[in-house]
């Protein structure tokens, strides 16, 4: 995890240094604004990595940019190789927006090479090559303001069908690379969710900023505030009790597999979560992983 993240942490910097002049400062405020704070040293040593694998970074004044003029890649059958571990590395991971930003910067490098062969290879990311981009991105604001949108989709066998939905969130498949637009469908009360490549359009914006209201079972959980201040935000969580050093959340169960995840990578920073079966769920994956580290 560690290496994923170190490596998406380098290309998002090389993205970012072919598309603007930036200071160091700038560079952190970048980072940041993803949810992804980084230290100065550690912004020296993406640098220093990109340099040792011979991108040509320049300065103006304060800022860096990556000097794309006159230049072009002659890839090794090592260079290719890693590019594809690197995009397999991504895939794996399953972080769609990740992934955009890897084939934005795979885009750009292939612009500079002349081998048709290679360029098709760099850009060939599979679904997420045949995806609607422009249309995720537009979803991706409904879904932050939790808004009511009538969306044209297309039926398995073909034809066509309006659907009124309040969306919630955009997330992966559990058991492929498919991305979902979960929500709650025009009379029904509970969370279901639709494979975006079958969404054809947004036809308009029904209501904006709408608040789920709806019955469903409820879990709450004690966490070191840094690690939950530090953690992806979920706007269905709420702050119901705080002291020193804890933060009580309180959050639906929408999602159990997605639940459990979540508490699951805060260990061992939650020290309560309510009875029931996300709890039990947890402590079952713990036991497991204790048998196996006991053998």
């Amino acid at each position: 995890m560690n290496y994923a993240k170190s490596t998406y942490n380098t290309l998002f910097l090389a993205n970012l240094l072919l598309e603007n002049k930036l200071s160091k400062k700038e560079i952190l405020e970048k980072f940041k604004l993803q949810n992804n704070e980084i230290s100065l040293a550690t912004l020296n040593n993406y640098l220093k990595k990109l340099k040792d694998n011979n991108i040509s970074i320049k300065k103006a004044g304060l800022n860096f940019y990556i000097d794309c003029s006159n230049y072009e890649f002659n890839l090794t059958k090592d260079n290719i190789k890693a590019l594809n571990d690197i995009k397999k590395l991504i895939l794996s991971e399953k972080n769609y927006k990740i992934i955009r930003m890897l084939m934005r910067f795979y885009y750009k490098i292939s612009k500079l090479i002349e081998n048709e062969n290679l360029k098709y290879e760099l850009m060939d990311f599979a679904y997420y090559s045949e995806l609607n981009w422009d249309l995720i991105y537009k979803l991706e604001n409904h879904c932050k303001n939790k808004d009511v949108i009538l969306i044209d989709y297309i039926l398995p066998y073909g034809t066509n069908k309006l659907i009124e939905y309040h969306v919630d969130k955009i997330k992966p498949s559990k058991t492929s690379q498919r991305l979902y637009l979960e929500g709650i469908m025009e009379g029904t009360k509970t969370f279901s969710k639709l494979p975006i490549d079958r969404i054809y359009m947004i036809k308009k914006i029904i209501r904006k900023k709408l608040i789920f209201n709806i019955e469903t079972e409820t879990i709450t959980y004690k966490i070191l505030k840094e690690t939950w201040q530090k953690a992806p935000k979920d706007l269905k969580e709420k702050i119901i009790n705080e002291d020193e050093n804890y933060y009580t959340i309180e959050t639906p169960i929408t999602d159990e597999f997605y639940l459990i995840q979540r508490l699951f990578e805060f260990c061992p920073d939650v020290v309560y979560i309510s009875e029931g079966k996300i709890k039990d769920a947890i402590i079952e994956k713990l036991e497991i992983l204790k048998k196996a580290y006991d053998k």
